[in-house]
């Protein structure tokens, strides 16, 4: 997509000419693709000539490349978890987890909450959910998690994974709740978003009907506020913070 003149990716390179350069002479020293040039690596993605064994990884990297340079919610996540790689630094933090082999370093320290509302629901976008996933699983050895609103017209694969979360626990019966805040990170192993923590809710997330609902964008940081602990909490957007 862009203004009908230039593709975005395209506007993108044209602020960062030398970046795009490196990026295609470092996709070829690392063998992904057969020549260094950078108008044959945008050339080969628009038209996708991309080599295809490693198609999936190229086009991953031109995402990532690209995400890091606008606005995005990969580059907010991104900065995020810087918090956690400078904690892991300090030769105290590092002795903690020694002791805990099993844990994410920083997890005890730092968590970063990615809230997305409409994550597998039809109101929702499959491309913007593809996307999280893709960004949960890169960073599974961080401190991520992804916080979503479960709702009527979820997809049936998120009730049945929360409704086996609950059922586990105990105390659950079918039908007991229709909306819940649910808790997930990436399972390295089964390769999915695992439930981790399940809060039901008698309220939708947004109240109200037609013009007259509460705001979207503040309602899904009370979503992800609802599982937030430690001394200090910061929310983040991608053009806007706050600390709380």
């Amino acid at each position: 997509k862009g203004d009908g003149v230039n593709t975005n990716l395209a506007f993108l390179i044209s602020q960062f000419p030398d970046e795009w350069v490196f990026l295609a002479k470092r996709l070829h020293l690392e063998g992904f693709t057969d020549k260094d040039g950078s108008k044959e690596l945008y050339q080969d993605f628009m038209k996708s000539r991309l080599p295809s064994h490693y198609q999936e990884d190229i086009v991953v990297e031109i995402r990532m490349w690209a995400a890091l340079r606008m606005q995005s919610v990969a580059k907010t996540v991104i900065g995020a978890l810087q918090y956690a790689r400078a904690l892991a630094a300090l030769p105290k933090v590092k002795k903690h987890y020694e002791k805990f082999p099993q844990k994410r370093v920083g997890e005890d320290h730092v968590e970063v909450i990615l809230a997305h509302q409409t994550y597998g629901h039809p109101d929702g976008s499959q491309k913007n959910d593809e996307a999280v996933r893709l960004l949960m699983s890169r960073y599974a050895n961080e401190p991520l998690v992804l916080v979503f609103d479960l709702k009527q017209r979820s997809s049936q694969e998120l009730w049945q994974a929360v409704q086996t979360f609950v059922r586990m626990r105990g105390g659950y019966s079918p039908g007991s709740f229709e909306q819940a805040s649910v808790k997930c990170r990436w399972d390295k192993a089964r390769r999915t978003l695992v439930v981790i923590e399940v809060l039901p809710r008698m309220f939708p997330l947004r109240l109200g009907q037609g013009d007259f609902k509460t705001q979207g964008k503040a309602c899904n940081q009370l979503n992800g506020l609802r599982f937030a602990s430690g001394h200090y909490v910061q929310a983040l957007d991608c053009n806007m913070g706050a600390f709380i």
